[in-house]
C-alpha cells in the first residue's frame, strides 16, 4: 500500500493530502517545446490506431478510445498551450483511416475541444489534477470530464463524417453512441491512471503489501478471462457475470490508494477486451460492437464507483491522520500547560509562606507595638497571603487531576463520601453545622484519589454556600444506571443563576453571591476534570435562589474505560 503522507498540525491544506487547494491554473505555464508536442501526438496516435482496430459501427468510430484519456490527462498536467499536440494526432488518425481531409478536421477539432472542456471544467470544479484526492471532487470529474465533454467529440466527429457523406445520417444515434461511450471509457479508465501515476510513480511497500497486490492483480486477470469470456459467449445472459469483478475492485480501493485502484480498473479493463473479443469472434458485426458498448457501460460504472470510493478511504484516512497529529499535539501542549502550572504553584508556595510566617511572627511579638490600624493592615496581608496559598493549592490540584494517578478499581462510593465528610468535620468547625443525609451509593469504576477529590470540592462547596441558612442541609444519593451510575450533592444553600449552564464549571467561575463568600472558583472545575477524565458527565441544577444540585456519572465497571 502506497505509505500515507506525513500529517503535520499546521493550517496548510496540503499537508493534509491535498495536494493544492484551488484547481491548477493550466493557462499560465510557458509555451511546450516542440518536442513535447511531437511526442504528445505520437502517443495520441498510435493509442488512437489501437482503438480502431476494433472499429465496428464505423471506421472512425470505437467503442474503446484510450485517447481521451491521454489528451485529458495532458491538459490537466502540462496545461491547454499543449493542444496543437492533440489536434496534430487525432488528426493523424483520420486521415490514415477514412473520410477526407476537411472530416478529418472536423474530428480532430472535436477530439481538441473534448479534452480542452473537459480540462476546464475539472479545473474550474474539481481541483483540476488533483480531482482523485477527494470523492466528492471524483464524483464530478466522472459528470464533467466523463459524460458531458465527451459529447463535444460525439457529436462534432459523426456530424463531421455525415455532412461530408462518409456516414449515414440514419446511423447518427448508433455511431453517436459508440463513439461517446468510447470516450467516456478513455477519460474514467486511461486519464486517472496517468494523473496519478505520471510525476509520481514511487511505491513503498512491505513485502506482504507487495505480494498482497500481486495477488490482487492475478486475481484480477483470472477472473476476468473468466467473467468477460462468459459474458461475450452467453450475451446478454451473462452481463450480470460482470458484476463478480467488482469485490476484488473494492479490496483495490478499500486495501490500497487511488493510484492502485485506477492500476487495477486498466488491468481488469484490458483483461474484460481482449477477452471479449477472443470469445465473440464469431459474432455478428453489430452483435459484437453491442457487446463492447455494454462492456464500456460496465467500466464506466466501475471505475466510476473504484475511484470514488478509493478516494473516500484516502480522504478518511487523511481525516483520522489529522486527528491523531491534533490530538498529539494537544495532549502535548496540555502536558506542558499542566507541568507549567505545577511549577509555578510550587515556586510560588514559598515566598507565600514567608509572608505568612512573618506576618505571624509579627503579630505576635510585635502585636502589642501596633495600633488598631497597623494590626488590621497586617491581618489584611496574612488573609490575602492565605488567600493566594489556597490558590496555589486548588491550581496544583488542577494540574494533579489532569495526570495519570493509580490503578482504577471497584470503588466503595459510601464510604468515600463518608471519609471525605469525615475529613471535612475535621478541618474545620463550620462542616458540624450543616446536617449531612448521606445515603447509600452505588459502587463506580475509578480512581479513589481523584473521586475522593470530587466529593470534597463538592462538599466543602454546598458547605461554604449554605452559610446564612437557619438550617443548612446537604444530601447526597445516588441511583444505579444501565452503564454507568449517577450521584448528586444537593444543598439549601443560595444556588446559582441557571443562564450559567455549564459555566459554573469552567476555571476561575464564580458564582452569584461570590462576592459574600472566599473561595478561588476552582472547586468546581476541578471536580468536572475528574469527571469528564473518567469517561462521565457532570452538570447543576438550580433555580437561582434555593440551593443548588450538582450531579455527575461515573462508569460501573472498567468496561470501555
Amino acid at each position: 500500500m502506497d505509505q500515507p503522507r506525513t500529517i503535520t498540525p499546521i493550517t496548510d491544506l496540503s499537508a493534509v493530502g491535498f495536494a493544492s487547494v484551488r484547481p491548477e491554473d493550466t493557462r499560465s505555464r510557458a509555451r511546450p517545446h516542440p518536442a513535447l508536442l511531437v511526442a504528445i501526438a505520437a502517443a495520441y496516435a498510435v493509442a488512437g490506431k489501437l482503438g480502431l482496430m476494433v472499429a465496428i459501427v464505423h471506421p472512425s468510430a470505437s467503442a474503446v478510445w484510450a485517447p481521451t484519456g491521454i489528451a485529458l490527462a495532458c491538459f490537466l498536467r502540462l496545461g491547454y498551450a499543449v493542444w496543437p499536440g492533440i489536434f496534430l494526432g487525432a488528426l493523424i488518425v483520420n486521415v490514415t483511416t477514412a473520410g477526407s481531409l476537411l472530416s478529418s478536421l472536423g474530428i480532430a477539432t472535436g477530439n481538441t475541444l473534448e479534452g480542452l472542456i473537459g480540462a476546464y471544467l475539472v479545473n474550474r470544479f474539481a481541483h483540476g489534477g488533483h480531482a482523485f484526492d477527494r470523492a466528492r471532487d471524483t464524483i464530478r470529474y466522472t459528470i464533467l470530464a466523463g459524460m458531458l465533454s465527451t459529447m463535444a467529440s460525439a457529436t462534432v466527429g459523426v456530424a463531421s463524417l455525415a455532412s461530408q457523406g462518409f456516414a449515414r445520417w440514419a446511423e447518427f444515434g448508433s455511431i453517436w453512441v459508440t463513439w461517446w461511450l468510447g470516450d467516456l471509457g478513455g477519460a474514467l479508465v486511461v486519464a486517472p491512471l496517468l494523473l496519478l501515476w505520471v510525476g509520481n510513480p514511487r511505491i513503498r511497500w512491505n513485502r506482504a503489501k507487495a505480494l498482497e497486490a500481486g495477488l490482487l492483480m492475478l486475481c484480477l486477470v483470472v477472473v476476468g478471462q473468466v467473467v468477460f469470456g462468459l459474458t461475450a459467449t452467453l450475451g446478454s445472459k451473462g452481463h450480470p457475470l460482470a458484476f463478480l469483478c467488482m469485490p476484488l475492485l473494492v479490496w483495490a480501493a478499500y486495501r490500497f490508494s487511488p493510484r492502485i485502484a485506477s492500476a487495477a480498473i486498466l488491468v481488469l479493463s484490458v483483461v474484460a477486451v481482449t477477452g471479449s473479443l477472443r470469445s465473440t469472434a464469431t459474432l455478428e458485426r453489430w452483435e459484437l460492437n453491442q457487446s463492447l458498448v455494454m462492456l464500456q457501460v460496465f467500466m464506466g460504472v466501475a471505475a466510476a464507483t473504484t475511484l470514488a470510493f478509493a478516494a473516500l478511504v484516502a480522504e478518511r484516512a487523511r481525516g483520522e491522520a489529522a486527528v491523531r497529529a491534533a490530538s498529539e499535539g494537544l495532549r502535548a501542549a496540555m502536558t506542558e500547560l499542566e507541568a507549567f502550572n505545577y511549577s509555578i504553584s510550587h515556586d510560588l508556595r514559598s515566598p507565600i509562606g514567608a509572608v505568612l510566617n512573618y506576618s505571624s511572627a509579627i503579630e505576635e511579638d510585635f502585636g502589642a507595638e501596633l495600633d488598631e490600624k497597623g494590626l488590621r493592615m497586617l491581618r489584611g496581608i496574612r488573609v490575602s497571603a492565605e488567600s493566594a496559598a489556597s490558590l496555589l493549592d486548588q491550581l496544583v490540584q488542577l494540574g494533579w487531576a489532569g495526570r495519570e494517578h493509580d490503578e482504577k478499581m471497584l470503588l466503595d462510593m459510601t464510604s468515600l463520601a463518608h471519609d471525605v465528610h469525615a475529613e471535612i468535620l475535621t478541618a474545620g468547625k463550620e462542616a458540624s453545622e450543616v446536617h449531612f443525609d448521606l445515603r447509600d451509593l452505588p459502587p463506580a469504576w475509578g480512581s479513589a484519589a481523584l473521586v475522593r477529590c470530587v466529593f470534597r470540592n463538592l462538599f466543602t462547596n454546598a458547605v461554604k454556600f449554605t452559610r446564612g441558612r437557619p438550617e443548612r442541609s446537604v444530601h447526597v444519593a445516588g441511583v444505579v444506571g444501565d452503564r454507568e451510575n449517577a450521584y448528586w450533592v444537593v444543598d439549601n444553600g443560595v444556588g446559582f443563576d441557571p443562564a450559567l449552564g455549564e459555566a459554573v464549571f469552567q476555571p476561575f467561575r464564580r458564582l452569584a453571591h461570590s462576592a459574600q463568600y472566599e473561595g478561588t472558583g476552582l472547586g468546581l472545575a476541578i471536580a468536572a476534570k475528574i469527571v469528564r477524565r473518567h469517561g462521565g458527565r457532570i452538570w447543576g441544577e438550580s433555580d437561582g435562589s434555593n440551593g443548588a444540585r450538582f450531579c455527575f456519572t461515573l462508569p460501573k465497571n472498567g468496561e470501555g474505560t
